[in-house]
């Protein structure tokens, strides 16, 4: 569904009903969304008249079968008029419009160009730390790949410091890694090298960074290498690789690849139900997988549009049950700076790449179930022609990035955009490995501002108060 709703309005509707009528039938699939995600209270003036049998009215989940759907009895009623006002920007779901502003020069620029680089971020009480490993220069050019790492620091935050170099994988550094905190540690996965001869190697060993020590430390191989893909944190114990490019075969794998940080060992857990994915976003939200868009390994490697979800076993974390939530009401993306985990440990907040949740901080818990239907996962920028890593794209069309920010909540399975405003040299990026939270905003570093030209831009997104908040506490 496109974008259409962009003020309040008034929605009336008359429809005779039958008992435990839920909403979803009795509105048209076009409305139904809209209606199912509003999670609004029905005061008095909206205009309900209800009136005998009983009726329930689906004001949870989209999808009946999920553990937090919620029905609210209404009374008895053989007919209802609802006259509510429905307020929407995106065409699903029912939010008041969010805003967000990007600046160009909060923050020091990086070094150099990068683009294709593994960032993540570790905040405390004293600041926060921005931390980003290896990436490319020069897009056009497979031997400007760098291990160059570099953190950044706050207070302070006016000078980018350089750390060790990323671990090379037979004497070449890699792209398409990924960084991650998970138990206050820091976390270096996958990514790949370019041969002399153009093949791709994808790396299997699994690393973690000591920033005390400035050192590296290798931990148990990943069983089914993996590059360009998506990763999330569970109950700041797992980490969970979605999918990627396993580089061995030369295919997507459909993989879900579970890490124990306590034991060092590794499980596969149900694997998505439809084809791999590489250059897809997503993250975790509570026990929520999400992955959306990327390309499958087809001839051409299409990009997709859907959205998947997929719920954690409370009692065994690799039992998955996914779910086709359809596309999003906005272009599907290919590398966009995507959210992969905002949580509280014992030391302090830790972001990397990010997750937030919409609504007053204070309401964290309030969901019954725990799961607070606001909690969602932040995408920018990105783009809709996939490519390799030069950014001209399999079609030898150059690609584009695009200029829009949006949030899945797979709870409550509704989308909102960012409406930004910037400064006027902003250019909009693709080629992200992630976007971190730093001192109260959103920051990509670097990536492309169009086909074979990487920027050393840090753009910080700082979005209004009320989305400012915290994931959702895990069950």
């Amino acid at each position: 569904m496109k974008p259409t709703f962009t003020r309040c309005r008034a929605l009336l509707l008359y429809y005779k009903t039958r008992p435990q009528t839920s909403i979803s039938r009795i509105f048209s699939n076009s409305f139904a969304p809209i209606l199912l995600q509003t999670h609004l209270p029905v005061p008095p003036h909206t205009g309900l008249i209800i009136r005998d049998p009983p009726v329930v009215i689906h004001t949870g989940m989209k999808h009946a079968n999920d553990k937090t759907t919620r029905w609210l009895p209404l009374g008895a009623p053989r007919w209802l008029i609802l006259a509510a006002p429905i307020c929407a920007v995106i065409g699903i779901g029912c939010a008041q419009p969010q805003r967000g502003r990007w600046f160009t020069d909060s923050l020091p620029p990086y070094p150099t160009p990068i683009t294709n680089n593994a960032v993540t971020s570790v905040c405390d009480s004293e600041g926060c730390t921005i931390y980003s490993f290896m990436g490319m220069t020069r897009p056009n050019d497979s031997a400007s790949i760098t291990p160059k790492s570099y953190k950044l620091a706050s207070p302070g935050a006016d000078t980018w410091e350089p750390i060790a170099d990323a671990p090379l994988l037979d004497g070449r550094a890699k792209i398409a890694a990924s960084a991650v905190i998970c138990a206050e540690r820091i976390y270096l996965i996958g990514g790949y090298t370019v041969e002399e001869d153009g093949r791709e190697v994808s790396e299997k060993r699994f690393f973690q960074y000591d920033p005390n020590r400035n050192t590296y430390l290798r931990l148990a191989d990943v069983p089914i290498e993996v590059d360009d893909t998506v990763v999330g944190v569970y109950r700041d114990r797992f980490i969970y690789l979605i999918s990627g490019w396993h580089g061995p075969a030369h295919e997507n794998t459909q993989a879900i690849q579970v890490y124990d940080t306590k034991s060092d060992t590794w499980r596969q857990a149900t694997p998505i139900p439809t084809d791999g994915r590489f250059g897809h976003a997503g993250g975790l939200v509570a026990n929520r997988l999400v992955l959306i868009d990327g390309c499958t390994h087809t001839e051409g490697y299409p990009l997709q549009h859907d959205t998947w979800v997929g719920v954690i076993d409370h009692d065994d974390c690799t039992k998955i049950k996914w779910q086709n939530r359809g596309p999003s009401p906005f272009k599907p993306t290919y590398r966009a700076a995507n959210a992969s985990g905002l949580h509280f440990g014992s030391s302090g907040l830790h972001a990397g790449p990010g997750i937030l949740r919409v609504g007053p901080v204070s309401n964290r818990s309030s969901h019954p179930s725990g799961l607070h239907p606001g909690a969602g996962i932040l995408f920018v920028g990105g783009t809709d022609n996939p490519y390799n890593y030069n950014g001209t794209g399999y079609n030898s069309e150059p690609s584009e990035p695009l200029d829009q920010v949006m949030i899945y909540e797979p709870i409550a399975d509704r989308w909102r955009r960012i409406h930004t405003t910037s400064d006027p040299d902003r250019q909009p990026t693709m080629d992200h490995r992630g976007i971190v939270f730093f001192n109260g905003s959103w920051v990509t570093i670097g990536g492309m501002t169009s086909a074979g030209q990487a920027t050393n831009a840090a753009h910080a997104l700082r979005i209004d108060d009320s989305m400012r908040g915290i994931g959702a506490r895990e069950p």
